[in-house]
This record gives C-alpha cells, sequence and structure tokens, in this order.
C-alpha cells in the first residue's frame, strides 16, 4: 500500500510539474504576442530550449512552436539575419520529428510554414517554394484535420495569399470557425494567443466580406477576451 502511495504521489508530481510548465510557457508566449515584443518572443523560445528534451517529440514540437511565434515577429521587425538563423534551427528540429515519425502531421505543417519563412526574407524564392509549402499544409491537413495549429495556418494561408494566387477570405474563415470552436469545447482559451488573434481574424475576414454585423461582434468578442488586444495595429489585409 506504502509503494502504491509513494507511486501515486510520484506521478501527481510529475504531472503537476508537466501541467505548470506547459502553463508556464503558454503565458510567456501570450505576453510576447500580446505586446508584438520580440524580446520576450526570444527568451521564452531560448529559455524553453534549455530546458526541453530535444529528444523526445512532443517537447521538440512544443520548441518548434516557439520558433514559429518568434521568427514570425523577427521578419515583422526586419530583423533578418536573426530570422534566417533561427529558421535553420527549427528546420533541423522539424526533421528531427520527422526522421522518426515520417507522418507526424504538426511536423509536416511547420515545415510547409518555415519554407514560407525563406519566402517571407526573398520574394524570389516563391517560384521554387510555392507549391512545397501549400503541399506540406495540404498534406498535414490531411494527416489531422483537427489540429487547432495545422487550421490556423490553413486559414493564414488562405487568408494572407493574394486572390490571383489562390488566396479567399471565406475559405479561411471556415478554418479559423472550426479551430476556435475546437479550443472553446477544449476550455482552452485563457491566454491562448492563437484563440485571441483567430477571434480577431474570424470578425476581419467578416468585415472584408460585408458582413458588417458579423464583424462587429467578432470585434467586441475578440476584445471581451483580451481589453489589451490592438484592433488598429493588426487590420493589415
Amino acid at each position: 500500500m506504502n509503494n502504491l502511495k509513494t507511486l501515486l504521489l510520484t506521478v501527481s508530481l510529475l504531472f503537476t510539474g508537466i501541467v505548470f510548465g506547459q502553463t508556464a510557457l503558454q503565458k510567456e508566449l501570450y505576453q510576447a504576442f500580446l505586446y508584438n515584443d520580440v524580446s520576450k518572443w526570444e527568451t521564452a523560445t531560448l529559455n524553453y530550449e534549455k530546458r526541453a528534451n530535444l529528444n523526445n517529440n512532443s517537447d521538440l514540437l512544443e520548441l518548434i512552436h516557439c520558433y514559429y511565434g518568434y521568427v514570425s515577429v523577427l521578419i515583422d521587425k526586419k530583423q533578418n539575419t536573426k530570422a534566417t538563423n533561427a529558421i535553420k534551427k527549427a528546420e533541423t528540429y522539424i526533421e528531427k520529428v520527422l526522421k522518426s515519425d515520417p507522418n507526424n502531421a504538426l511536423a509536416t505543417n511547420y515545415k510547409g510554414i518555415f519554407m514560407s519563412y525563406h519566402v517571407s526574407l526573398n520574394k524570389i524564392k516563391a517560384t521554387t517554394l510555392g507549391k512545397q509549402i501549400l503541399d506540406q499544409l495540404d498534406k498535414a491537413y490531411k494527416l489531422n484535420p483537427n489540429d487547432v495549429q495545422i487550421l490556423f495556418d490553413k486559414g493564414n494561408s488562405l487568408y494572407y495569399r493574394p486572390k490571383v494566387f489562390g488566396g479567399d477570405k471565406k475559405e479561411a474563415l471556415k478554418y479559423f470557425q472550426k479551430a476556435i470552436s475546437i479550443i472553446e469545447k477544449q476550455k482552452n482559451t485563457n491566454e491562448n494567443w492563437m484563440y485571441v488573434q483567430m477571434l480577431f481574424l474570424e470578425a476581419r475576414c467578416h468585415e472584408l466580406l460585408g458582413n458588417e454585423d458579423l464583424a462587429k461582434k467578432g470585434y467586441e468578442k475578440t476584445l471581451k477576451i483580451e481589453p489589451r488586444f490592438k484592433l488598429t495595429k493588426r487590420q493589415s489585409a
């Protein structure tokens, strides 16, 4: 009986540590997102990299997610050298996951996203990487059509891509709405940066599609969830 109690206590402590770690990281990333702060993204990413188990796919995917946000902000801030170095590092982690699990949906998705970061830094690469990027995103979606990250990136691809190259705000909206619904059913809305971003993008899609009432409700919901969110700074597309 004592051995059983010890085992249960150990498992409980380990589980608590894991949950706390994930929550702490999620909070760090949320603050970095909210203030669009590259130094916060960098700190959260590099600190997690130090404590992550780089031989564990779950930890690697969490770390890649950190790099995913970090690189996006580096590109936005025109810190291209840092962005290039961070992309290379993240891609080594992506390939490591895919080597052990070739059909890992998230790693496949991230492979496409980090290819798109190369294009963001050098538009000429769109001619050689464009189709590969879309193929990776499509493959990831087929592997796991209910993954929030994959839905988010499918939506982003359709939202930000020019119409002449297949961009479609109406289709993007469907992916955002599906992801939002999953997050809300999972009750994972607290300090979830992708949730807040997708609420905004859902409203923005409605606005661009001429659905003014739905857009207004969407913006109101976004600000109710996160009053500090700056709508005006994000309405670029």
